[in-house]
């Protein structure tokens, strides 16, 4: 799940209590990490357990520390897509050197793929509507970290989506513009605190008789520019109180952090595509609509 979330309906000064804690230990990082690597990729979303959890803890983490846990996680995608993101990359600087005035020998070794080439079109493509959705609703998506009632609506719809995929066939489909399209939309939609991203993306690609293989590759790394855009969007609007609350937090945290959260996040990857692989992707509902009503009824 990815957080276009922006600090700014909350402003507090480090001599004022509100009941929430600035301060993130060792083992609150620990904790966040963890469950940022684990259900970030896994359709039960990132964000909305993180949410549960900062408000059941009553603690309150600074937006720079949530972004710095979700680019761990991206690791695990780099880690298994290293092969077709060097490809990509190397396509894109095959691409823009064709634009230079002279060629030589190290611009020679760089090729461009026809597949890669699709990618990246399908990729920048899926990139407006999450773009768009997140910047049109931003004010909306940030209240939906604070409120329980929004975070347990939120879970249901996800469970609704991965629900719904017990009941479609396998598709046999390449992606295409509109597929890219309403994928991209779907991550848009994963801004809300508690809809899932792997949850939304991959019901829709399934939904629209996608080849699974593919539709798994594109909905991870279409997350790489969402996750790294959502964040440098973040720092870029953030004030000097929400820098001052980044630097109260110790560096051993945000190590711990984001070593966990990219490790487990690994884990988690590699769990989804076992699951995704042996049909059982539905399951993962039952336990959307569980955390949903739990969080309705004790939050």
């Amino acid at each position: 799940m990815i957080s276009f979330q922006v600090n700014e309906q909350i402003h507090i000064k480090p001599d004022i209590s509100f009941g929430c804690l600035i301060m993130v230990d060792i083992l609150q990082a620990a904790i966040l990490g963890i469950v940022q690597g684990l259900t970030e990729w896994l359709p039960v979303s990132s964000s909305g357990h993180l949410a549960i959890i900062q408000l059941a803890m009553g603690l309150e983490v600074p937006v720079f520390f949530d972004l710095v846990l979700h680019i761990g996680t991206l690791a695990g995608v780099f880690a298994i897509y290293r092969k077709d993101i060097i490809s990509i990359i190397s396509t894109i600087i095959a691409i823009l050197v064709t634009y230079l005035p002279f060629k030589n020998n190290f611009v020679r070794k760089y090729s461009i793929n026809k597949c890669d080439v699709k990618m990246i079109r399908l990729i920048i493509i899926g990139m407006i509507p999450t773009g768009a959705i997140g910047i049109a609703f931003k004010s909306f998506f940030v209240y939906s970290f604070q409120d329980a009632v929004a975070i347990a609506i939120g879970f249901v719809v996800t469970g609704i989506l991965v629900l719904v995929t017990k009941f479609l066939k396998s598709g046999n489909r390449e992606p295409g513009d509109v597929d890219a399209i309403l994928i991209g939309a779907g991550q848009g939609l994963s801004i809300f605190s508690s809809i899932s991203r792997s949850g939304a993306t991959l019901s829709i690609g399934m939904f629209r008789k996608l080849k699974i293989p593919i539709l798994v590759k594109y909905s991870f790394l279409l997350s790489i520019p969402a996750i790294l855009g959502a964040s440098i969007f973040d720092i870029a609007a953030s004030d000097r109180e929400t820098l001052a609350q980044m630097y109260s937090i110790p560096i051993i945290s945000y190590v711990v952090g984001i070593l966990l959260s990219a490790i487990v996040g690994f884990i988690s990857i590699k769990f989804l595509i076992h699951v995704i692989n042996n049909e059982s992707f539905y399951l993962f509902s039952f336990y959307c609509f569980a955390v949903g009503l739990v969080t309705y009824l004790f939050l």
